[in-house]
């Protein structure tokens, strides 16, 4: 609910990459119903393995659209393939039932509020990661 499968496509789309991760698709395909920390690492994990197969097998940027709430997995993915972390806020009344109440925040590159329009904030990504 916060924008994270669409700014994804919209960022795959700008950089013009067929290699867009989102996490409800990745439970989807590996039958993953189980939020608990257990659930949340194996999903993660399974998703930065892909991430870095692609990142390696093909040269191209790697969009990842999901909840990521552990540093310790950002951060293993970061030491091993170039990433940018970006972290969505919003007013908005989210999945309560899916709701991770451990989220370590970091210090993510990017912050984006999303409660404005898809168009704005999508170009307020692309503002912030130009100044990268």
């Amino acid at each position: 609910g916060s924008g994270k499968t669409t700014l994804g496509e919209l960022l795959a789309n700008h950089f013009i990459t067929h290699h867009h991760i989102d996490g409800d698709d990745m439970r989807k395909i590996f039958a993953n119903t189980n939020y608990t920390k257990v659930g949340r690492e194996h999903n993660i994990k399974t998703a930065n393995a892909i991430a870095m197969y692609l990142n390696d097998a093909y040269y191209g940027s790697v969009i990842m659209s999901l909840v990521n709430p552990y540093y310790n997995l950002r951060k293993e993915l970061a030491d091993k393939t170039p990433t940018v972390q970006i972290l969505l806020e919003t007013s908005r009344d989210l999945r309560k039932e899916n709701h991770c109440e451990d989220f370590e925040t970091g210090e993510p590159d990017i912050c984006i509020n999303t409660d404005g329009n898809e168009e704005d904030t999508f170009n307020l990504l692309l503002s912030e990661l130009g100044k990268l």
